[in-house]
Parts: C-alpha cells; structure tokens; sequence
C-alpha cells in the first residue's frame, strides 16, 4: 500500500508515541510507526525480525545563494548531520541514542558532549505508563520544536536561544488514546552559571539548577485538530526564576495543514541571552538582562496537491523586550518568512529534494543598533536515511 510520506511528516502528531515525544523526534518517522524500506532490506534483503535495533542517518545538504549582510555569498553547506540509533528491546525496556556529527564538540557540566542529543533509556510499565532517563529532548510544547531539526528550513530566534536537550527524567502518562501528559525534572542549561556569567559576582547559581516541564499532547475530532502545550518553570540562578510557555495547534486534514505555535518566556535572569548578547554591544562590557520577555508567533502551513509534492508557507512574528532598562523596553522586533516546493521522488523513503526562499527582518527601536535583513535561496536534499 502506497503511503503519502509527505503526511507523516508535515502530519505527524497523528502517529503519538511516548517514544516519540519531545524536540527532534520528526512524529511518525520512529521505527514503529512507519513503513520505509531500510538499506539493508533494499539492498541485501535481510528480512528485520526484530525492532530492538533500527539505525538512521539525519541528513540535510543544501545549496544556499545568500544575498545580503556580512555572509552575502553562494556555497554549498552540510547544515545537519545526525546518527540515530533505537529500539525496543523487550517490552518494557527501550533506548534512543542521537549524535550531531557536523560540529566540533566539548564536553559540558553534565559529563556528556554537547553534540549528544539522546542518550536514554525508557522503562513502559503498561500501555498507560512509562519512564524514561538520561540526556533527553525535553518534552516542550509547539511544532516547530518538537519536528525533526533536518525538516526545519529555520528556526525562529526563539528556539535558537534554548537547548532542548538536557540530563533528568521524563514520565509519560497516557490518559486516553486522545490526550498524554508528560512530566520530567531535567537540567535547566548544559553550562555552569559562572561560564554564562563570568564578569557578574552578584549572580550565584542555584543549589539545584533545574527545571520542571509540564506537557499535553492533545487530539481532538479524529486528530483533525491537536494541540502541544507546555509550561516551564526553570532554576537557574538563585533566587531567580524563568517561566516558558510553549504552545503549538495544527489543524490536520487529508491534503492540507496549518499550524500556529506560540512560544513565550518571562525571565528575571536572562536566559535566552539575545538581549544580554545586543545589550553588551550597545555598552561595550558584558552585560547581564534582568527582567526580559521574548514572544514569538509563528504561522505555518503545507498542502499535497499530490503525494510527490509538498508546497509551504509560513511567517515569523517576533518580540523582545527588557522590563529593567526603559532604552530597552520592546526594542526589537523580527519578521520571518519563508517558503518551499519540495518534492519526493521515491514514496518507500524519506527523502525530498527542496527550493526555498527564506528571509528575516530584524528592527531595533534603539538608536545604537542597525537594522538588518537576511534573505537566501536554498536547493536542498534533505533524507533520512534508514539503514537499518
């Protein structure tokens, strides 16, 4: 039976699994839920038996002819490379281990390598619960966070300023076949305080820098209509607290989806530390933000006229502001928006070839920071490999 892989991925939510839930896992791509034909069937016919073992290989290569700002120029760029291994290895124990191959790595305060982006291992009580531990993505709310890093053309500033992908424990718990809640105790950052903040003695970190997420996986009207929500309370230095709300609703029909993802922080350290970065430039010294907020809304939407092509279109809305210095009060504003045809030749794998426009504003209302525009146009190939 043919399946429209373009669905699985622009539609993945309708395919929850515990497994699959949180940053980075593309829904619907995971070993159980879909039917590509991995290399080692393909090529030497090996029949797979067992779903204890399945391995991918992450990629997205692109051509990109960027037209403005210092990198103005043409190139041929490696933007993701990821190994990916997971299974079940009985039914309860499972694991999942990610690797970003395509940057230098350094080892963090948690003992792990930055480019480690899983490293856990899940215990599945019954059909209704589980657990999971070790360096995980962190169950957030919104779409864009939560699909695979190759699928994402760009994120928006927001998720450029987080890590999604931190040491601590994650429960699952499906309340019905529509509607998940998942709760984890996690790191709040993969640094020590004093590394964030080297020139600032009057900030300490917290005993227990940690953060506490809540999400909910919704589905509603035989899935045409999900939501992924979660809030965040985040510890980070003493004292001081980060609040994150992360929203995502999509409406999902047969040929055509829109999604709009709402993400908000509300920090009285900085922690996404944009407005720290700009501020410092302003004053020439490193400075730290207190009391900043960041809001993003980001719209998005995909049509299938056919299952060899995909067309999409979003907008980027982006705002942030420093309720402590009046100069820096709503003084930025970002515009995105992009947009793509893709098409996939071969409906047994996952890969498509992609031509996208993608552009950005950034305006300042602050008149020691220029405004700045950053468009390109980039052809793309962009496959997960199954090869086994």
């Amino acid at each position: 039976m043919k399946k429209n892989f373009i669905l699985s991925t622009v539609a993945a939510a309708m395919m929850w699994t515990t497994e699959a839930m949180a940053q980075g896992t593309n829904l619907g791509l995971g070993n159980e839920s879909e039917k590509t034909l991995s290399l080692a069937e393909r090529i030497f016919k090996l029949e797979k038996k067992t779903e204890a073992i399945s391995i991918y290989f992450n990629t997205h290569l692109t051509f990109q002819n960027r037209f403005n700002g210092d990198d103005k120029g043409a190139s041929f760029v490696g933007r993701q490379l990821r190994f990916e291994m997971l299974g079940d290895i009985t039914k309860h124990w499972s694991y999942r281990f990610r690797y970003r191959l395509n940057r230098p790595g350094y080892q963090q305060s948690d003992n792990f390598s930055n480019n480690i982006d899983w490293m856990m291992v899940r215990y599945r009580f019954n059909d209704r619960f589980d657990i999971g531990a070790g360096k995980i993505g962190v169950a957030l709310g919104g779409y864009q966070y939560d699909d695979n890093p190759i699928q994402v053309l760009e994120f928006c500033d927001w998720l450029n300023g987080i890590d999604g992908f931190h040491l601590g424990v994650q429960g699952t718990w499906n309340v019905n076949k529509n509607h998940s809640l998942i709760l984890g105790v996690h790191n709040t950052n993969n640094d020590r305080t004093e590394l964030y903040f080297p020139e600032d003695g009057s900030l300490k970190s917290s005993y227990f820098p940690a953060a506490t997420s809540l999400c909910w996986v919704g589905k509603f009207f035989g899935g045409k209509l999900q939501t992924l929500y979660s809030y965040s309370l985040l510890s980070e230095v003493k004292n001081n607290y980060s609040h994150l709300l992360m929203t995502g609703t999509k409406l999902n029909m047969k040929k055509w989806q829109l999604t709009l993802d709402y993400y908000g922080a509300w920090e009285q350290v900085d922690h996404h530390k944009m407005i720290s970065a700009e501020m410092s430039q302003v004053f020439g010294k490193n400075t730290i933000a207190r009391d900043t907020r960041y809001h993003s809304v980001l719209f998005d939407g995909a049509y299938q006229p056919t299952p060899h092509w995909n067309l999409t279109a979003g907008v980027r809305y982006e705002r942030a502001s420093c309720g402590d210095n009046p100069d820096f009060d709503a003084y930025r504003t970002n515009i995105g928006y992009q947009a793509a045809v893709q098409w996939i030749p071969d409906l047994t794998q996952d890969a498509r070839v992609s031509l996208a426009y993608i552009g950005k504003t950034t305006m300042y209302d602050h008149p020691a920071l220029t405004d700045f525009n950053r468009d390109r146009i980039e052809l793309s190939l962009i496959y997960r490999i199954k090869a086994y």
